[in-house]
């Protein structure tokens, strides 16, 4: 018989680390995070489950915060799977009615989480983009004159949170000649059809940099930041793991910029020596680069919990 998940007591009961539970056993972190929870345990985080599907999918917190236990009132920090930003409002303000609050606010998330957010602070470290809310949308001929900034030159496409570079890069995703009506439009009605419902916020046209590689796979970094600082670098590749990491005086501006208290930062090498911030995400939805990336993670957001409990 498998061992029931059961939390220890926390060395600070009133710090939470949310994580989605095991759809196959409920009472069990998602195997993907569990190695995480037992870290965030051991660095003193009372460990509490929750339904993705509930809240993501329905945006029923209660429902899917049934298992969970708040012994007293405290902050929480949320580490799972990606929720659209209506399923974390609804999940702070769930959590904020039984006294717990949550490290990153609602709008903190969306602006790291969506991409506009993101590179409106961050713009002088990222390569050009272009966004169009979706009720802008329309033809998509009708583009053309949005991307005339390209000068034709070839751009990704994705909406304010996912691409399809995964599968669909040359089909969805890439446009090799942005001044081109029949490639703009080729993309971006394979790209709308292939969202579908989930297309978020609207479309995100970014200009294509020439990044560094190695047998095919591009040289890129992750760092983590907490409360403007940088707690952490690792590659995203064994390839890159060669590589001299982006340099401290880039990671600490860009640190200290993020619009969010807990954000994941992508660098990128390109052809000419240059560091490039690709992207900047929430750091609770964000995969951990390596193993060893859980340790200073927690670490720093028990001391951002800490400072936060001062004030």
């Amino acid at each position: 018989m498998a061992r029931l998940f059961v939390p220890q007591i926390a060395t600070m009961s009133n710090l939470y680390a949310l994580f989605p539970s095991d759809p196959l056993s409920p009472r069990y972190p998602d195997p993907a995070f569990a190695p995480e929870a037992e870290v965030a345990r051991a660095l003193g985080f009372q460990i509490s489950l929750l339904d993705h599907d509930e809240l993501d999918r329905r945006i029923d917190p209660t429902a899917a915060l049934r298992r969970a236990v708040f012994e007293e009132e405290g902050i929480a920090v949320y580490r799972g799977w990606m929720l659209s930003a209506p399923a974390y409002e609804a999940l702070h303000a769930a959590l904020a009615s039984r006294d717990v609050d949550m490290i990153t606010a609602p709008s903190q998330y969306a602006s790291c989480h969506h991409a506009p957010g993101g590179h409106a602070a961050l713009s002088q470290w990222s390569p050009e983009a272009v966004f169009v809310p979706k009720e802008d949308i329309g033809n998509p001929r009708d583009l053309l004159e949005r991307l005339l900034p390209f000068g034709g030159a070839p751009v990704v496409l994705k909406d304010w949170v996912k691409s399809q570079a995964s599968g669909y890069w040359k089909e969805a995703c890439l446009i090799p000649d942005t001044s081109s009506a029949d490639e703009v439009a080729r993309v971006v009605s394979r790209f709308l059809e292939l969202q579908g419902e989930t297309l978020t916020g609207g479309l995100v046209f970014k200009r294509l940099l020439p990044l560094a590689t190695h047998d095919g796979t591009a040289l890129e970094y992750r760092a983590f930041a907490v409360d403007g600082r940088i707690v952490g670098r690792w590659p995203r590749s064994k390839e890159a793991a060669d590589l001299p990491t982006p340099p401290d005086d880039l990671l600490e501006a860009v640190a200290a910029l993020t619009p969010s208290p807990f954000a994941s930062l992508d660098f990128g090498l390109d052809d000419d020596g240059r560091w490039w911030l690709l992207e900047a995400g929430d750091g609770q939805v964000s995969g951990l680069p390596h193993e060893d990336s859980a340790e200073p993670v927690f670490s720093a957001l028990r001391d951002l919990a800490a400072r936060k409990r001062v004030l």
